[in-house]
């Protein structure tokens, strides 16, 4: 009986652990259909394992991540491969021991990355929403929710 329950855990815990399909900068579509969510962490960052925890646990936001948006967890301490995004070319900055990647730094306010970082791009590469430091799953969900409206309102006006 001690064993079945134990399988019973252990097949509930894969099913409910199943993460948000990730996308890599590389495996984006050609043509954009959806906005770009970037959730930008390192792995030093405490409060980037406590966000981890709570998109984790959030069936409904983890949903939303996959229907309405390409996600992706970007590292810049750790990223080291150069980074083709809306046809500019981005590359690690290596400071001895440590570095950066140019990406996050172009797509941070102020030019200075903070963690954690979630910043929305539109189809057309206009951030189009940025929040640095811990998020509610709630605005996070509102946020993706209209992610679309937003990505659309916000195109070139060659695109209308």
């Amino acid at each position: 009986m001690k064993i079945l329950t134990f399988i019973l855990l252990m097949i509930s815990g894969i099913l409910n652990s199943q993460e948000v399909k990730h996308y890599g900068f590389d495996s984006l579509p050609e043509k954009l259909e959806k906005p770009i969510l970037i959730y930008m962490k390192t792995d030093w960052c405490s409060i980037c394992k406590v966000q981890k925890y709570q998109v984790e646990k959030d069936l409904e936001l983890r949903n939303l991540m996959e229907e309405k948006v390409y996600f992706i967890t970007f590292n810049p301490e750790k990223y080291k491969e150069s980074i083709k995004f809306f046809d500019k070319n981005y590359n690690y900055i290596s400071n001895g021991n440590s570095g950066i990647h140019e990406l996050a730094v172009e797509i941070s306010s102020n030019k200075k990355p903070v963690y954690p970082s979630w910043i929305l791009i539109g189809n057309n590469g206009k951030v189009l929403f940025r929040n640095e430091g811990l998020i509610d799953n709630g605005i996070l969900k509102l946020l993706i929710s209209n992610s679309t409206s937003l990505s659309v309102t916000n195109k070139k006006p060659s695109e209308n």
